[in-house]
């Protein structure tokens, strides 16, 4: 079955990673440089508020490998960082 352009494709949760408890001034490019240590992204995105440019406490991380992405919320979940604890959860 064809489903054709503009539908939206699920991402593998396995892949995609929620990150919360980001503090205002982080920015996708934070986000990237901390976990691309784990392997190789295909994107990072930090939600951000419109009416500030400012980052709204969470983003998205797309990991190329499931093993990486595993790897990277085992160590960072819990981690102390600006101020606060980042909360790294499979995207459902």
């Amino acid at each position: 079955m064809d489903r054709g352009l503009g539908q939206r494709t699920r991402r593998s949760p396995l892949l995609t990673l929620y990150v919360g408890g980001l503090p205002p001034d982080t920015d996708s490019d934070v986000l990237h440089a901390m976990f691309s240590e784990f392997g190789e992204l295909r994107s990072a995105r930090v939600v951000m508020r419109p009416s500030t440019n400012m980052c709204r406490g969470f983003g998205y991380v797309e990991f190329c490998e499931a093993t990486a992405a595993i790897v990277a919320k085992m160590a960072l979940d819990g981690r102390e960082f600006g101020g606060g604890r980042l909360r790294v959860a499979s995207a459902t």
